[in-house]
């Protein structure tokens, strides 16, 4: 973070004279997304895959092109903080692929808000990030600290669980994309939600308890039912295999992107190592990609 003065012997009446640089986690897509009574909400998965944004600022010029959503949050920061005129230019460092379910626009997006606040000194509160971020695309919450539930519409924290619990992650991605916005405009949505609202209750009070009394377990089958429960909306066609490699690698469960393609496997800290599980599935799928990787605390750094 810093604030620079403008170059004295400099002509170029575009310099930069502020910047400032935020980062935010990535998600193995939601311990848990559905609805319960028509209320859409989600449980947060942040991990330790990260999206880091550098924002500079001048007084003249437009906005560089490119990363249109992330424009747009730059934009309505500067106007949260009465600075509308400023034009300025994003320099992202990120980890996460895109249209895949991991939150790559909710952490450009979220990122990029507290970037342009850095850039003037200042900081900015989780909530005033998620209704910036919510107004642009459905967000996954990792800009509010620990593991939360939350609205993902409009940016609501319903309850805090909690810290992040202690386990490692395998995630694959069989390929293909998932445009988040198209597919929370989907005519079917609504209905669909309540179809799977029994099971989507009982993922939610598995996880919930499992997070508060640290029973990771219980976390587990909490986490397993969300991601069946999901094959009504958006199915994925290797889950149930997913599920048997998950029962050989002895994991504690799995969970899905529940808009996106990637799946997840959450490892038991005592039995198969992550980096031994993720080998496992990259020999017997070759041409997915697999990452393993940390569960963390939502929050930006």
């Amino acid at each position: 973070m810093g604030v620079f003065p403008y170059p004295i012997d400099s002509a170029d009446l575009n310099a930069i004279v502020l910047r400032g640089t935020a980062t935010a986690p990535g998600t193995c897509g939601e311990l848990v997304q559905g609805t319960i009574e028509g209320e859409p909400f989600l449980i947060t998965c942040p991990i330790d895959l990260w999206s880091e944004v550098t924002v500079e600022l001048g007084q003249w010029g437009e906005h560089s092109r490119g990363l249109e959503k992330s424009y747009h949050a730059l934009q309505m920061t500067l106007d949260y903080l009465g600075q509308p005129t400023y034009r300025g230019s994003i320099l992202r460092n990120s980890r996460l692929p895109e249209s895949k379910g991991m939150a790559s626009s909710s952490a450009d997006i979220a990122a990029t808000c507290l970037a342009t606040a850095r850039a003037f000194g200042q900081e900015l509160r989780a909530e005033i990030i998620a209704k910036i971020a919510t107004s642009i695309e459905p967000s996954d919450g990792i800009m509010f600290p620990g593991i939360i539930i939350c609205n993902h519409l409009n940016g609501v924290v319903k309850k805090y669980l909690g810290p992040a619990p202690p386990l490692k992650l395998v995630i694959a991605d069989p390929g293909g994309t998932v445009d988040t916005i198209l597919f929370n405009h989907r005519k079917d949505l609504a209905s669909k939600n309540l179809q799977k609202e029994p099971m989507v209750r009982q993922a939610t009070d598995l996880v919930t308890r499992g997070l508060l009394t640290r029973d990771w377990e219980m976390l587990g089958r909490g986490a397993s039912i969300s991601a069946q429960a999901n094959q009504v909306i958006l199915p994925k066609p290797h889950l149930a295999q997913w599920l048997r490699w998950a029962a050989e690698l002895q994991a504690l469960g799995v969970l899905v992107a529940h808009s996106g393609t990637v799946m997840g496997m959450l490892m038991h800290p005592d039995r198969v190592a992550a980096g031994e599980a993720a080998q496992y599935i990259g020999h017997k799928r070759p041409g997915w990609q697999v990452w393993q990787t940390t569960m963390v605390s939502g929050g930006l750094k």
